[in-house]
């Protein structure tokens, strides 16, 4: 292989190598599969770079890029590195402000969108923010359009082959380990987004310690992976691109979540990777399904769950799987067939990252002999610091520093990271750079955690997270919002109570297992809302919350109210990221009567005082 110093030049190492190996895989407006090779991946790349340079892009200018996950997306991604430029992605469910704020400080000239409501926007944000007009728009398909600026993929890569090579070629040249190739904005629990500037260096780092802690993917063709969590985000990237071209995988892109079962079984990936809300959605509807089988099929179901999980923690104390007759047969009966039917029966690795997983989640997977390995990271170190080793999960752990990585815990709890894969800092934001590295160079990430004494990292809240009562103990509420989620039935909770004398719990439905739920309570299915003011779910609700919580955790960390709420938690609805986190300033704000009531009984001595002014 050549110098694979950079992102954009493992494409072309990759089209030298295995030119008509399939790469890119997309689902085609009549619902069929079309493939792209890496030989025709890599002239698609230069096209869109000769293009860009002809339509006046300078090296190190930005270029925003919005859509869902398309093959044209990481082509234009890296067609824009190729000519010294750097993709700067939007959520779409970013507002028309936040949208504003990105161009302008990205400064970008050059936009890409995926639809005509994306382009819309666009044009509305340009005209009522007084932004420097777009110099071009580029749009993923064809879309009708008098604006003269708006040009397709299909007329940009036409445009690019009627350039010459020769000033293309340099700008390549030019690209070092050093240079950087992507602007991730912070989706943002709070504040605005921030530019964080990422370089090839870092994002080889973890490709290549990821790649080594799992070996596998170096036999060609092992490495298959669903693309559908959104491409602004560095753990998507991580999966999608910097991994894949560390091993020169494929991608099947999927641009719709509602319909990643489906891609799932077309594709059967050897590696995926969900968001624990994506693993508990999973869940959800599998227990649903078991739910509904009856006598010995249900017998069956449940003891060769319960084998397959048996014997998965004996592996972890044996430190080596062994196969014993029942471990086999409860494979070959059910848990093979259900692996199959959800399209990951060759899966090899299954991950999870970007906010916690309950415990209980793993382990039901488990017992499907889909072990989910925890990462961490933060966008700020290239999307990954740390990684469960594949064969001796410890759940309740998000694994081992990745190799060039160092871990260190703060005075105060906040776990703290150096490596070539933390950022330079964030565009144009020189005071929020510096807050974020101490003064001798770690990276601070605002996270609480611990290390074990194999060096396993825990997490166990934020520092901003932080719920300080008014009997003056801090409570980080991740623990006991990850047991509630572990009670069958709930999708999502919310523990609330700083600065009150007790905690308290806002808690949703989840929609996958509202059926198999209504049926054992003796409910009739009503919908969400309906089912959710039933008082059977609140003594349902209330007695493993007790059991299921509070049992397990200190006396003042124990859930005293609760309240069902009638609707999931949504992106839509503004209460979570783009990737799923929890926004609580948000929650709080629009639940602010429901958590006004949990405490207008409480006794004034116990109410706490107002804050100092």
């Amino acid at each position: 292989m050549g110098e694979r110093h950079t992102l954009v030049h493992r494409i072309e190492d990759w089209a030298e190598q295995r030119p008509e190996r399939p790469a890119l895989h997309g689902k085609a407006p009549d619902g069929s599969w079309t493939t792209l090779s890496w030989g025709d991946y890599w002239r698609s790349v230069r096209e869109v770079a000769k293009a860009f340079v002809a339509l006046g892009h300078q090296p190190e200018e930005s270029v925003a890029i919005v859509g869902a996950n398309h093959p044209q997306w990481v082509q234009l991604q890296f067609g824009i590195q190729a000519a010294a430029g750097v993709p700067a992605p939007i959520y779409p469910t970013n507002t028309p402000g936040q949208v504003a704020h990105i161009l302008t400080n990205s400064r970008s000239r050059i936009v890409i969108v995926d639809s005509e409501a994306q382009l819309a926007k666009f044009l509305a944000v340009e005209r009522d923010h007084g932004l420097e007009p777009f110099t071009r728009i580029v749009t993923f398909h064809e879309i009708a359009s008098a604006d003269p600026r708006v040009v397709s993929f299909e007329a940009l890569c036409a445009l690019g082959r009627e350039q010459p090579d020769g000033e293309l070629d340099r700008r390549l040249a030019s690209l070092t380990e050093n240079t950087t190739c992507l602007l991730i904005y912070t989706s943002g629990t709070t504040g605005v987004p921030k530019g964080v500037m990422l370089d090839h260096a870092g994002q080889i780092l973890v490709g290549e310690s990821l790649v080594k802690t799992a070996p596998v993917f170096r036999e060609e063709g092992r490495y298959r992976a669903v693309s559908y969590l959104p491409l602004c985000h560095q753990a998507e990237q991580t999966v999608t691109n910097v991994v894949s071209l560390e091993v020169g995988g494929e991608v099947f892109f999927c641009p719709d979540i509602a319909e990643v079962k489906d891609a799932l079984v077309h594709a059967r990936p050897t590696i995926f990777l969900g968001v624990p809300r994506v693993w508990e959605k999973f869940e959800a509807a599998l227990r649903a399904r078991l739910a509904e089988a009856t006598g010995l099929k249900a017998k069956l179901a449940r003891w060769a769950l319960e084998t397959e999980l048996e014997c998965f923690r004996a592996d972890l104390e044996r430190e080596a799987p062994a196969m014993p007759l029942r471990r086999r047969l409860a494979r070959s009966l059910v848990v093979d067939k259900i692996r199959t039917a959800l399209g990951l029966d060759l899966l090899e690795i299954a991950v999870t990252g970007a906010a916690p997983i309950a415990v209980s989640t793993q382990e039901f997977f488990a017992s499907l002999a889909v072990p989910i390995l925890e990462a961490y990271g933060m966008t700020e170190t290239s999307g990954v610091a740390t990684f469960t080793q594949p064969g001796r999960p410890v759940f309740g752990a998000v694994g081992k520093a990745l190799d060039g990585v160092e871990i260190r815990i703060g005075d105060d709890g906040e776990i703290q990271l150096r490596g070539r894969n933390m950022t330079r800092g964030y565009l144009r934001m020189p005071e929020e750079t510096e807050e974020l590295y101490t003064e001798d160079g770690w990276l601070r990430t605002g996270d609480l955690g611990a290390l074990d004494e194999e060096g396993n990292l825990r997490i166990t809240g934020r520092l901003k997270e932080l719920i300080i009562t008014a009997g003056g103990k801090n409570v980080a509420p991740v623990e006991m919002e990850n047991l509630i989620k572990g009670i069958d039935g709930v999708g999502q909770a919310v523990v609330v109570g700083d600065r009150q004398p007790y905690l308290c719990a806002l808690v949703t439905l989840d929609p996958e297992g509202l059926p198999a739920l209504c049926e054992r309570l003796g409910i009739e299915e009503r919908g969400l809302e309906a089912v959710a003011r039933d008082p059977r779910i609140r003594s349902y609700l209330e007695e493993r919350i007790e059991s299921g919580c509070n049992q397990r955790v200190a006396r003042y960390q124990t859930i005293k109210k609760f309240e069902v709420l009638p609707a999931e938690l949504t992106v839509e609805g503004d209460e979570l990221t783009p990737t799923m986190k929890i926004r609580r300033k948000v929650v709080a704000e629009k639940y602010a009567d429901v958590i006004d009531g949990f405490y207008a009984d409480a006794r004034p001595a116990d109410r706490p005082l107002p804050a100092a002014s």
